[in-house]
């Protein structure tokens, strides 16, 4: 196999490290746009080409480039484009072709192309969608015909590696967005926070994948069927013979053996995958639930101004994140310690007291209604925002109705706030009954402006 600078230009990735790689970067979506067409298949008239870099840099002049030669003109427009034409030749992202009659063809290489596809996917946060994979597969498996044999075979193979790629991604997903709320505290407030999980999260993770996994295209409906169509074609021997012989005709493989193992290999890969997906999809059950969480004591850590530990907590890295430069030895008194000696720290180990309870005598009077109702009401706080007692809020809101608009809920305190926004997150939780639909406006309740959704029943 040969090594991938073989294969690309070694200075290729140096583009998008340069001081101007933005600008590169706009100039190389516009040149692949420029060339995109049926009739040009990504090779096109170098005029043209530098006539839409020319009128990229006329509506988005830019800084200056850094890394021009002493003798090289960068200044107007046209240098510019010239400019960087010459930087994507010079790294190989394009070729040039003289077609003749004084006319001059940009290429784009096969590698260009993928990688370009690559980097406009992640600009435009571009997923997968995860519709109708394994029903695919199933189907394939289930027409299984001699006449087509091997074609299929290579085609559910394809597919189930595709399932198992979008997966992977999918989980790997997650993760960022995991990854975003955990590890970068400092950079997100609340409205940051409730526009990645209400929007963003729920259109990248929930609408394009998850959904259709764990209802209309999920892997209990089709698992058992294309696991019997798989062993129905290896244990019968003249399908297997056949389709070896196939092999050899179509791959040109001259020995028997390699085509017959080349089929084994494809129908095991099939029966192993769709065995395992089990497990990958509780995999990412578990990330998605992980991420519900995580951003569920966010936002409850981001709204807590009681009195408590959290609360005052709370308020303090607010203070302290607010004045960097504030003098903070009147508040807090920190002093070096060092262990003096290793045996210092040494506890002599005691015999084991069972230790035997006491009853424990106090007067009534000593405690109050009041001093009690409000210790109660601290330790059932933590209870009031699980996902049991949030599925009950939701039944005493639609109260026998089939469906209920955010903004016609009662919003008067903030708990009553933080009860819709956890309404939202745990609507694709296991085992709740009810789901939400995002409508397409915005709504106002009580002085707060959200996206209006509608809250309905799922009976199970």
């Amino acid at each position: 196999m040969a090594h991938l600078f073989e294969t690309i230009h070694s200075n290729f990735f140096s583009v998008l490290s340069s001081p101007n790689k933005k600008t590169y970067i706009d100039c190389i979506f516009i040149i692949y746009h420029a060339i995109d067409t049926i009739e040009d298949a990504f090779q096109g008239d170098r005029e043209y080409i530098v006539q839409r870099l020319i009128d990229y840099f006329d509506e988005e002049p830019g800084d200056e480039f850094l890394d021009i030669e002493d003798d090289e003109p960068a200044r107007t427009s046209r240098q510019k484009a010239i400019h960087v034409i010459n930087v994507l030749k010079k790294n190989g992202w394009l070729g040039e072709e003289e077609l003749g009659d004084y006319k001059t063809s940009l290429n784009l290489f096969d590698y260009s192309i993928q990688i370009i596809d690559i980097l406009e996917g992640i600009q435009e946060n571009r997923q997968s969608e995860y519709t109708g994979e394994i029903f695919t597969v199933y189907s394939l498996l289930s027409s299984f015909a001699m006449d087509e044999g091997i074609g299929v075979l290579e085609q559910a193979y394809q597919k189930t590696n595709d399932i198992l790629r979008k997966l992977k991604s999918l989980k790997a997903n997650i993760y960022r967005y995991y990854y975003d709320i955990t590890k970068k505290q400092s950079k997100h407030d609340l409205k940051h926070l409730l526009e990645k999980l209400l929007v963003e999260y729920k259109q990248n993770f929930f609408d394009s994948a998850y959904y259709n996994l764990k209802t209309t295209d999920s892997l209990p409906r089709y698992k058992r069927s294309i696991l019997e169509s798989i062993n129905r074609i290896q244990n019968n021997e003249e399908t297997m013979e056949k389709l070896a012989a196939m092999v050899m005709k179509v791959k040109r493989i001259e020995d028997y053996n390699e085509a017959f193992h080349y089929v084994e290999d494809k129908l095991r890969y099939i029966t192993d995958s769709f065995t395992a997906l089990e497990h990958l999809i509780l995999a990412i059950d578990r990330k998605n639930e992980q991420y519900i969480t995580a951003a569920a004591s966010k936002i409850l850590f981001f709204t807590n101004q009681s009195d408590d530990i959290e609360g005052i907590f709370n308020r303090l890295f607010r203070v302290i994140m607010a004045n960097k430069v504030e003098d903070y030895s009147r508040m807090f008194n920190l002093t070096q310690a060092r262990n003096l000696d290793t045996q210092s720290l040494y506890n002599q180990r005691r015999a084991r007291i069972e230790p035997v309870s006491e009853e424990i005598y106090f007067e009534d009077d000593m405690i109050s209604d009041e001093y009690r109702q409000e210790k109660i009401k601290a330790l059932l706080k933590n209870n009031i925002y699980g996902k049991k007692e949030i599925d009950e809020h939701v039944r005493y809101l639609l109260s026998g109705e089939k469906s209920v608009e955010a903004a016609n809920i009662n919003l008067e305190t903030q708990e009553d706030f933080i009860k819709l926004i956890l309404i939202f997150l745990y609507s694709k939780s296991v085992g709740m009954h009810y789901d939400i639909e995002l409508l397409s406006k915005d709504c106002k309740n009580n002085d707060i402006t959200f996206r209006n959704f509608k809250i309905k029943e799922v009976r199970r």
